[in-house]
């Protein structure tokens, strides 16, 4: 047996095992009643004239393909006369928002959902994307998403169902660098960002931004784990080289 050969081919086998690893990040951001998904980036000013706070950046990292999300908590959007989940059952009901001058508008059939909006750098800007329509056949139970950027979209639980089904897949954008997720409410459930300030309550969301090597945030495994596998692989087909070898 050429075990020169088999060397050589076992340790190729594990650097292509270790460039084909999947790399995930996961982390949990709160989202208020009031964070408003179109008061983002570089028009986080908008909040203090509906009533609504900036939401909390979420920065896309490097190699990211696509992200799940899970979420737990109830809003109430309309001074408390009706609280509603992540999905936004619960709520009085549907809701379309036309959009500001660079982010998209959206329609969904229920209010106070958690809504996610990605953002390139220095983003938003120049025209809104088209708007995306939820209220149609499939709705929000969707298997899988490829928003835009700058193209407002429902997150809600992150499940196929209401609180039930499948883990629906987001798609990052190319030259997508963070993500923020909001409520995309209107006065009167129609028209365009506004009445937030009689929102309350709060969402617990847990992402996860999912890639192939290399990601290198905080990813799981650790940076220092992948070199010590990559190590041990190369160690164990050397071990195998030595004991057949005489050596």
């Amino acid at each position: 047996m050429n075990y020169g050969k088999l060397f050589s081919q076992l340790s190729a086998l594990g650097l292509v095992c270790l460039a084909a690893s999947t790399i995930a990040h996961a982390d949990t951001v709160t989202v208020l009643a009031t964070d408003s998904v179109y008061a983002v980036g570089t028009q986080s000013s908008l909040a203090s004239s509906i009533g609504g706070t900036a939401p909390t950046a979420i920065n896309i990292l490097p190699g990211t393909s696509y992200i799940t999300f899970s979420a737990t908590g109830s809003v109430t959007v309309n001074g408390g006369g009706n609280l509603n989940n992540a999905d936004g059952v619960g709520s009085a009901q549907g809701e379309y928002n036309s959009g500001t001058a660079s982010l998209s508008s959206i329609n969904s059939p229920t209010a106070g959902y958690i809504a996610g909006v990605f953002l390139g750098a220095g983003g938003p800007s120049g025209s809104a994307p088209t708007g995306l329509d939820f209220t149609g056949t499939g709705g929000t139970s969707f298997s899988s998403l490829s928003p835009l950027v700058d193209q407002v979209f429902f997150v809600g639980d992150g499940l196929t169902g209401n609180g039930m089904g499948t883990t629906q897949t987001f798609y990052v954008p190319t030259g997508a660098t963070q993500l923020y997720l909001g409520l995309a409410d209107a006065c009167g459930y129609n028209g365009s960002p506004s009445c937030l300030g009689d929102h309350s309550g709060s969402f617990s969301v847990t992402y996860n931004e999912v890639g192939s090597a290399p990601v290198n945030p905080s990813p799981v495994p650790e940076p220092s784990s992948l070199v010590l596998l990559g190590t041990g692989v190369l160690s164990a087909v050397a071990g195998v080289r030595r004991r057949f070898s005489g050596q």
